[in-house]
């Protein structure tokens, strides 16, 4: 397959993410620029509450957990839950380097869905939905052997998950999300064309 007829489109997760790695850094290192807010005030005024700190977070490898059955060997309760699509290089320097670019939660307006089912629509065998969701597809095509999920369960309600969601996208702020800030980076990004 040569790299003029490669349909970026069409092909999976990996195919895609080996021919991006092969391009030249001339052209690479303009996709590889991502835009983080980093603003100590906003940590603060967007602090989640303290039980979300306490949750017992757990993490898996996007590109180890191809099919619903590895899902469930790692995800066995039927809970709902927040989740994080985070890149690491493998190795660490003290946790380091380490981004965030994706805040999710199941369970949204009340719909009672598990933790594990919201996490199916993000499987690499789901691309033809994957691929509705432009960031998204973006994210796992420029990242996809370097991306990690970081999930933790809990039972609060619907509502409080919601609102949980939308502090964690003020204080994170999650680089490939596009809604669920709060309404001051909203402004802030409308005025400022996205930060």
């Amino acid at each position: 397959m040569s790299k003029v007829t490669f349909d970026l489109l069409d092909a999976p997760l990996g195919d895609v993410y080996g021919y991006i790695q092969g391009l030249p850094d001339s052209v690479r290192i303009s996709n590889y620029q991502q835009s983080f807010l980093i603003d100590p005030q906003k940590w603060e005024q967007h602090m989640p509450d303290d039980w979300v700190f306490g949750l017992n977070w757990r993490e898996y490898r996007y590109a180890d957990i191809q099919k619903s059955k590895d899902l469930k060997a790692i995800i066995p309760e039927n809970d709902p839950g927040i989740y994080i699509f985070y890149t690491r290089a493998n190795r660490l320097v003290y946790q380091f380097p380490r981004f965030a670019f994706y805040i999710g939660i199941s369970n949204e307006h009340n719909s009672q869905r598990p933790l594990r089912e919201r996490l199916k629509d993000y499987l690499p065998t789901a691309i033809s939905a994957i691929r509705k969701r432009e960031n998204i597809h973006r994210m796992l095509q420029f990242y996809y052997q370097y991306i990690w999920v970081a999930f933790a369960l809990t039972s609060v309600s619907s509502t409080e998950l919601s609102n949980v969601e939308e502090r964690l996208h003020g204080f994170i702020y999650p680089c490939f999300c596009r809604r669920d800030f709060p309404t001051d980076i909203k402004k802030q990004q409308q005025a400022f064309g996205g930060i």
